[in-house]
């Protein structure tokens, strides 16, 4: 907990004179604040999802970046003069997983044999926490198999377990677990691997043994079996933000056919979920299916936005009117599966997988439908094919469109914007809203300053601060427009900063740390301090720019937001605040900021955090205080 600094502030002039009415405003969305989740450069795999094995299951792969559907022993290395290969010969351990690992022991083998992963760049090994491996195997073995993190760093074990096995090739594919365990040593690093040593490799010379879904997980959030990272799911839990759009973005639309986001394909057993080539560059094992997302978002008390496929993929080939039906009707079984009680169908299939119904108010019919030439066909048609058959069943959900304006234009009917440029473009969206038809809610569910200034070029490697502030002007003017701006979300929550250092993000991780962002802060300190109606604000004795300002109220308090974007600081430039009806004569003064406009935060081992957050008590007199900017670039929220 940050101290609490008394500052008198009363005697200094003030550059810019803002009185906040008591009342006045429009009521403002409950929502506001929320979360974009698409497996993006590992967000999922490798990243949310708990599991720490890289190609488990030996469903695809990737080269430079490309996705493949060819089946590789990528991330695994032998022990013991083994030969590992990728076998579909065998009896598959199931037709959604018809590949496994093959280990050919040579004929003179007389010591330990097996394999080792390399993880998702690495393993975080923490000796306060349990781990657990399992592993589904297919031949003739007897003995043990000893399974440790090893330090490639300090070439040592870190920890161990056993898994005792005791099978025939007649038995079929047997999963074993390991018992769960700690390790003896924390890693200093990520430069971990993981290994699977069969002791006795006398006993398999001249023999093969076959393997499917190797795994290894680490004590999850909330303890969820197939669950989350612990540290990960604590971030994005940080953030305190309202609502989650999932499966959203470009990952759901697929590459192209038929490998769009498939529901009923993420349910139930791993060994049933066959995975997908992903969007973004990697293959999907849709280990992180849709009962995951839904547990998450109830873990963290986060309102669904639940995207569906709406028969556009990404390498612009549309689903013909005359052949769309199934694919509606395929939405129609999911919600029926995430609402429905035990007498229907899927109602039923949910809850023989252990889970009662879930709550959805809100669907996103498609993800950016106006792609490769997408617009026409949701117009005409795949827009009004879903919302129909959707409302008909479930007339309370609200219906969002990708594209503005809808193609259903009745009062109510919601759109979602995505918006991405330079910083000094998003202060120019300040007033963007100010006259917006207020008959149409809007989702701005995707944005993000990508660069620097007025720079249009590829995106910086990570938010700076006056990014950030560029950011939050945008958000103030959303806030203020809270009526008709339903909520907005950053455009990338999570990327693995190994895969995407060049790219921005609200939060960046390794195997073994976690990275919040520049915009991580504003969006935790504005969904911090939401109020629930806005107030109106009127300015004398100065004009907008470079401060920007928006004022609501919740039922104690007042929040005033104030953000620098390149202004002048101290107290010839201060700002005085009015606080109509007010008798108080303290307030609570958030700053949030940085040491210079370029400060960035990064990896500890790269300079670490050089945002702040400082907390102090303000005083005032009847309601009114002078408020100083420290930076040319920094955001203060006045709570009174």
């Amino acid at each position: 907990m940050l101290p609490l600094l008394l500052l008198s502030l009363l005697s200094k002039s003030a550059a810019l004179n803002l009185t906040v009415s008591s009342s006045g405003g429009n009521t403002s969305s409950t929502l506001q604040y929320g979360l974009l989740f698409e497996d993006i450069y590992h967000s999922g795999d490798g990243g949310l999802y708990g599991e720490m094995i890289r190609n488990r299951a030996f469903q695809g792969s990737s080269v430079d970046g490309v996705v493949s559907l060819d089946r590789t022993t990528d991330f695994w290395t032998e022990v013991g003069g083994v030969t590992l290969s990728v076998d579909t010969e065998t009896t598959p351990l199931s037709s959604s997983l018809p590949a496994q690992l093959r280990m050919e022991v040579p004929e003179d083998t007389t010591t330990a044999v097996g394999f080792y992963n390399d993880g998702f760049w690495g393993f975080d090994v923490d000796a306060s926490q349990r781990y657990i491996a399992s592993m589904y195997v297919y031949g003739n073995y007897t003995g043990d198999v000893t399974c440790y993190f090893y330090s490639t760093t300090s070439d040592t074990i870190l920890g161990s377990t056993t898994i005792s096995l005791d099978q025939t090739e007649s038995d079929g594919w047997v999963q074993t677990y390991s018992p769960t365990f700690y390790p003896t040593t924390t890693a200093s690093n990520a430069n971990n691997t993981f290994y699977f040593v069969f002791e006795d490799g006398a006993q398999l010379a001249g023999e093969s043994l076959y393997f499917n879904v190797l795994s290894v997980f680490k004590q999850t959030y909330n303890n969820r079996a197939n669950g989350l990272r612990t540290d990960m799911a604590e971030a994005v839990a940080a953030l305190g933000t309202k609502y989650i759009r999932l499966p959203g973005g470009n990952n759901m639309e697929g590459l192209y056919a038929p490998y769009y986001w498939k529901w009923n394909e993420t349910l139930g057993s791993l060994t049933e979920r066959p995975g997908r080539p992903g969007t973004w560059g990697d293959y999907n094992t849709d280990g992180f299916g849709l009962i995951e997302m839904m547990l998450m978002a109830d873990d963290m008390g986060l309102e669904v936005i639940l995207g569906v496929w709406a028969g556009l993929y990404l390498d612009g080939t549309v689903v013909a009117e005359a052949d769309l039906q199934p694919y509606v009707d395929s939405v129609m079984d999911e919600l029926e599966f995430l609402l429905g009680d035990s007498s229907t169908t899927y109602g039923a299939q949910r809850e023989a997988l252990g889970y009662g119904a879930f709550t959805i108010n809100y669907i996103e019919i498609g993800n950016e439908d106006y792609l490769n030439g997408g617009t026409t066909s949701y117009d005409d048609y795949r827009f009004t094919a879903f919302y129909d058959a959707i409302h008909a069943t479930y007339p309370d959900i609200s219906l969002i469109s990708t594209i503005n304006p809808s193609p259903v234009t009745t009062d109510g009917s919601p759109v979602d914007l995505h918006l991405y440029g330079d910083a000094d473009y998003f202060v120019t969206l300040f007033n963007a809203f100010d006259q917006a038809s207020r008959s149409y809610p809007v989702f701005v569910n995707e944005y993000a300053a990508t660069n620097t200034g007025s720079n249009s070029a590829s995106q910086i490697g990570a938010q700076t601060l006056s990014m950030a502030c560029a950011e939050a002007v945008f958000l103030l003017g959303c806030e203020r427009n809270s009526d008709v701006v339903v909520g907005s979300a950053y455009g990338a929550l999570i990327k693995n900063y190994n895969e995407a250092p060049d790219t921005v993000a609200v939060i960046k991780q390794t195997a073994s740390e976690v990275l919040y962002s520049m915009s991580f802060y504003v969006q935790q300190l504005f969904a911090a301090n939401m109020g629930s109606s806005t107030l109106p604000v009127t300015a004398t004795d100065g004009e907008l720019a470079p401060v920007y300002w928006s004022a609501t109220t919740n039922t104690s308090h007042t929040i005033l937001k104030l953000v620098n974007y390149d202004g002048e600081t101290g107290a010839d430039s201060a700002v005085s605040v009015t606080l109509e009806g007010s008798s108080a004569d303290t307030a609570t003064l958030i700053s949030f900021s940085a040491p210079e406009a370029d400060s960035i935060n990064n990896l500890a081992a790269l300079g670490g955090e050089t945002s702040s957050v400082t907390t102090t008590a303000l005083q005032g007199e009847a309601g009114v205080f002078t408020v100083e900017f420290s930076s040319a670039y920094e955001i203060l929220i006045l709570v009174a």
